[in-house]
């Protein structure tokens, strides 16, 4: 079967790529803060009533229908998972999880790996730094024509509602369909998106912005560079966007801007050779961007609130991961490629001056999930009937299984006040209090739901960005990928003039490449 999510078995075609991608023995995973967990004080109480209330809290955290929203236009939603995808995959030891076997959460009761073992039980499929190697290396290499441009997929023609664009390369690079695939080799190459991660596939959002950063990448050829300098270029602008774009949309003032002027002062990462991905930013604090998704989008003309409703489950069915390209339960072989009535108008989706939240502002940062995170579907579409249905549960349980410092102890080792009880109380869904409280997480808090309840606290970040804690992990992190990545802007700073391009935004990056016939990008 196809690749799946977050952390579950990688395909036959990506583990044979594994090799280039893991730098040899050295760990690719190991902790920020390592000498926190070594202590069972600071990680979460071990024992079946704390997997019974992480269950039950991951269960409940998706049950907000009220879809309050940030002032965070929703594009970098799906940016923040472009960089999530070009950074970092976790891959269990067959040990923890056989070919093609279930997650180890599954299992109705199971027990944290020895904190000694974390590190060498998983690794990193992808390479840390901020690098694009999702975007430039594996199969996308086999889409790099004659001339240098990287192909794009062609949009096949939907029986209504055809957004109107100069051209058709608005669709992934992809293998060709095969009806009926019986194989599992069959399966994985039906319609496989020729990209360096297949994840970028697995919505319809995060592919889109795939495409985009594609035709930007063709753009900057076009301009009269050559392929590696376009690389540089393409990169570069990816690395001051998520330092200087997207980290400050997201975090704590304060810390984002003592980040960017000192560097990182917590992890300190003085050459490449020791760079690893922390366990604490890919297992709980980045993961702070599933607050943000929305049940619906206004996503174009044909699909939006006032039309045909662009619904969650649309996105994350509407690709070429689950064998389909169709919404609907089960297979469905109508399109070999994207329809193309479902071509993004990204417009909808950056702010402006008159707007600047965008017509889809993200969700609220904090403890509430829209309600389909606790309703997720497989890649044809079915309803996920076991644990994994739950994203907030998924979280909670691998970072119990991971041995993750709880929120106090990595707020105290920054020398921060942790959250009161009554602030992690408030942030705790309604009707398991008693259960939370009674299995001691109020003291000893997962830290993904502290950085959580941390950016929703009303006396704190209200919801709009990240709190002290949450921000420090990530900050830091992705300064030292940007730092050791190559063609670092940390080490070669863009000029003024290249500022004043606006190219070095996220927004400046989608339209580098943005059809000529599609609305402009305010």
């Amino acid at each position: 079967m196809r690749a799946r999510y977050h952390g579950e078995p990688i395909s036959q075609a990506e583990a044979k790529s594994l090799p280039k991608a893991l730098p040899g023995a050295k760990p690719t995973f190991n902790f920020m803060f390592g000498d926190l967990s070594g202590d069972p004080d600071n990680r979460l109480p071990e024992g079946q009533a704390t997997i019974d209330a992480l269950r039950a809290l991951g269960m409940a955290m998706a049950n907000d229908p009220s879809g309050a929203e940030s002032g965070i236009p929703a594009a970098y939603t799906y940016f923040g998972q472009f960089i999530d995808h070009d950074i970092t995959k976790t891959v269990f030891d067959e040990s923890l999880q056989p070919p093609n076997g279930p997650d180890p959460i599954e299992a109705a009761s199971f027990q944290p790996i020895p904190i000694g073992d974390v590190v060498k039980l998983i690794q990193n499929a992808r390479t840390a730094p901020l690098d694009l190697d999702s975007l430039f290396g594996g199969p996308a290499e086999e889409t790099v024509q004659a001339d240098g441009k990287m192909r794009l997929g062609q949009v096949s023609q939907a029986p209504f509602g055809t957004i109107p664009t100069t051209d058709k390369g608005h669709d992934l690079p992809r293998r060709p369909m095969i009806v009926n695939p019986t194989t599992i080799e069959e399966q994985e190459a039906d319609r496989q998106a020729l990209i360096g991660d297949p994840r970028n596939d697995e919505n319809l959002l995060v592919a889109q912005t795939h495409v985009g950063f594609l035709r930007a990448f063709n753009a900057k050829l076009s301009s009269g560079l050559n392929p590696d300098e376009a690389r540089t270029a393409i990169r570069r602008r990816y690395q001051w966007a998520v330092l200087h774009d997207f980290l400050p949309r997201i975090g704590d003032k304060s810390t984002v801007d003592e980040v960017l002027q000192h560097g990182a002062t917590v992890w300190k990462v003085p050459y490449a050779e020791d760079l690893f991905m922390p366990i604490e930013f890919a297992a709980a604090a980045y993961r702070f961007g599933h607050s943000m998704i929305r049940g619906g989008y206004s996503h174009n003309s044909t699909f939006n609130p006032d039309g045909i409703p662009a619904s969650f489950n649309f996105f994350f069915t509407f690709t070429a991961l689950s064998g389909d390209i169709q919404p609907g339960n089960g297979p469905d072989f109508q399109f070999e490629t994207l329809p193309d009535n479902w071509v993004i108008e990204w417009h909808r989706f950056f702010g402006s001056d008159a707007n600047l939240a965008s017509i889809n502002p993200a969700r609220r940062i904090d403890a509430n999930l829209t309600p389909e995170l606790g309703l997720l579907r497989d890649f044809q579409g079915m309803p996920i009937v076991s644990i994994m249905a739950h994203l907030a549960a998924r979280n909670l349980l691998r970072g119990y299984l991971l041995g993750l410092p709880t929120g106090q102890a990595v707020a105290a080792k920054l020398g921060l006040t942790p959250l009161s009880p009554d602030v992690l109380r408030a942030a705790t869904p309604t009707g398991i209090g008693r259960t939370i409280e009674d299995a001691g997480l109020l003291e000893r808090t997962p830290l993904w739901f502290y950085v959580l309840a941390e950016a929703g606290d009303p006396d704190g970040s209200d919801g709009q960005h990240l709190g002290p804690v949450g921000t420090r992990i990530i900050a830091e992190t992705l300064w030292n990928l940007a730092k050791h990545a190559s063609d670092s802007v940390i080490d070669n700073p863009p000029t003024q003039a290249e500022l004043d391009s606006g190219e070095f935004t996220l927004k400046g990056i989608i339209r580098l490449g943005l059809d000529a016939s599609l609305p402009p990008i305010a």
